[in-house]
């Protein structure tokens, strides 16, 4: 005779322990859908909006010329460090 398991009542502890893995990630994934459809996409426009105040407040506390704001979108993707490197494949 073949010994027969009862899946319905009792699993292995491995088992239990991949299921709570499995809830926990879902329940994650639920949290993190949830956290960005109330704030939604905050983007690099806020960043920039972020870094030109505190620019201003360190250039007015110490005495510096302000500095010209950047609006172009496309021009805010590219990394400071980056904007005045010409293309080199050219």
């Amino acid at each position: 005779m073949s010994k027969h398991r009862d899946f319905g009542s009792s699993y292995s502890p491995h088992m239990r322990g991949v299921a709570l893995s499995i809830l926990v990630m879902g329940l994650s994934m639920v949290g993190i859908i949830i956290s960005y459809v109330s704030f939604g996409h905050i983007g690099p426009k806020f960043s920039a909006d972020l870094l030109i105040k505190e620019q201003a407040a360190l250039r007015k506390d110490y005495g510096l010329p302000p500095q010209p704001v950047i609006k172009n979108d496309t021009l805010l993707l590219v990394p400071p460090s980056l904007r005045n490197i010409e293309n080199a494949t050219q």
